[in-house]
């Protein structure tokens, strides 16, 4: 069995397997919030800077490279111009038509896509799906947020256009949780003087990608919340066509286009077909929307994409 096969068996013990161990510990009271708080944390500051150190400090700098932004912009705001102008009109309410929109905004390119690409293409995809990460996170506090609150003043305002709060979006964007964005920079800086990456970190990257991955995935888990979900699983299936079809596609077409790379246009589809995001129900608790939706796509975008999509592409990309 070679190595891209062995790692196959990381679907299992580093996706399911903790989304499961994170479900049964928070259900029979194991595993606190404060304890899911504290996880995602540790995550994102430490094991998600050292990867992106690790990872981008051996990353081949090639012209592709360049156009990843673009490329990450257009997966996560296609979706969401899709939803704003067709798919989100069929609520009347201005909470469901912002929870749609924000739902199709927000995916797991990050965390899970990381992960993922990791899985098929070691480092690399790893690396990639950082930039994507890093891209998210812009858009969740420069679009996202604000977005959230203007369709719940609407509602506020029985349909009449509403005036936006002044927030501090300085305070979102400069915190601890954007460090491996410095992590990024320095392997980058590394990379580009010519500094050789030492044999060990390499070993020490397959260890702590596993880690990170239960650190990770744990949380979810314990978010899964079938009762609350339920009511609204039907109204999921337009963004199961949005994010495993049509986003998918349109990508798929524009990467053979303007990428020469086969690892990086293969790697884009994967980041494009990535299932919806946790972070659309937290904005959607902190502005009071419609949070049972986006429980809803969460859960079922991710079981599809762990149990279907993801072992589809594993087999189609490797």
């Amino acid at each position: 069995m070679d190595e891209i096969n062995a790692r196959l068996v990381y679907l299992f013990t580093d996706l399911i397997l903790p989304l499961i161990v994170g479900y049964l510990l928070y259900q029979r009271h194991l595993l606190s919030d404060a304890a899911v708080n504290r996880l995602i944390r540790i995550n994102v500051i430490v094991f998600f800077t050292l990867l992106s150190l690790f990872s981008f400090w051996a990353l081949p700098l090639t012209r592709d490279l360049l156009m990843l932004p673009a490329f990450f912009a257009f997966i996560i705001l296609f979706p969401g111009f899709i939803s704003w102008r067709f798919l989100g009109r069929r609520f009347h309410s201005p909470i469901d038509r912002g929870t749609h929109l924000v739902s199709a905004l927000l995916s797991n390119i990050g965390t899970l896509g990381g992960i993922c690409a990791y899985i098929i293409y070691g480092e690399r995809g790893f690396a990639y799906a950082q930039i994507g990460g890093a891209c998210q996170n812009l858009v969740l506090v420069l679009l996202a947020f604000p977005i959230a609150q203007y369709f719940y003043l609407l509602h506020k305002a029985h349909g009449r256009a509403p005036r936006l709060e002044g927030r501090s979006f300085l305070g979102l964007l400069v915190s601890w949780n954007q460090l491996s964005i410095l992590g990024m920079a320095a392997g980058l800086l590394l990379n580009a003087s010519g500094v050789t990456r030492p044999p060990v970190l390499a070993e020490a990257f397959s260890y702590i990608i596993h880690i990170s991955a239960w650190f990770a995935m744990l949380p979810v888990g314990s978010l899964i919340n079938f009762r609350r979900a339920r009511h609204f699983v039907y109204l999921t299936l337009d963004m199961i066509a949005l994010r495993f079809l049509v986003v998918p596609l349109a990508t798929f077409a524009a990467a053979r286009l303007l990428i020469s790379d086969p690892i990086v246009q293969n790697a884009l589809v994967i980041f494009a077909s990535v299932p919806a995001a946790i972070n659309a129900t937290l904005t959607a608790r902190l502005y009071r929307l419609n949070v049972d939706y986006t429980i809803a796509v969460f859960l079922v975008t991710t079981v599809l994409y762990l149990t279907v999509l993801f072992p589809v592409t594993f087999f189609l990309f490797r």
